[in-house]
């Protein structure tokens, strides 16, 4: 879906988004902009949850059963 928007740029800033994409347009800066951001909050969470599933798989190696089942452990 693509939607037409009217939003204020700063000039400066889109020529240097533009020449570091290497983007002709203003419309291929931003969505080239948006999708790199997009891409990039994708992998950081790609990561968290691939390092929240390492911990998970060792979690055996790190309880002690004994620990947990002492009544002063729950108080």
């Amino acid at each position: 879906m693509v939607r037409r928007t009217t939003i204020e740029l700063d000039d400066r800033l889109v020529e240097r988004a533009r020449r570091a994409l290497g983007t002709a347009t203003t419309r291929a800066t931003v969505e080239e902009a948006l999708r790199r951001a997009a891409d990039h909050a994708d992998a950081v969470l790609a990561e968290k949850v691939d390092r929240q599933r390492r911990f998970l798989e060792t979690l055996d190696t790190r309880l002690d059963p004994d620990v947990l089942a002492r009544a002063d452990m729950w108080h």
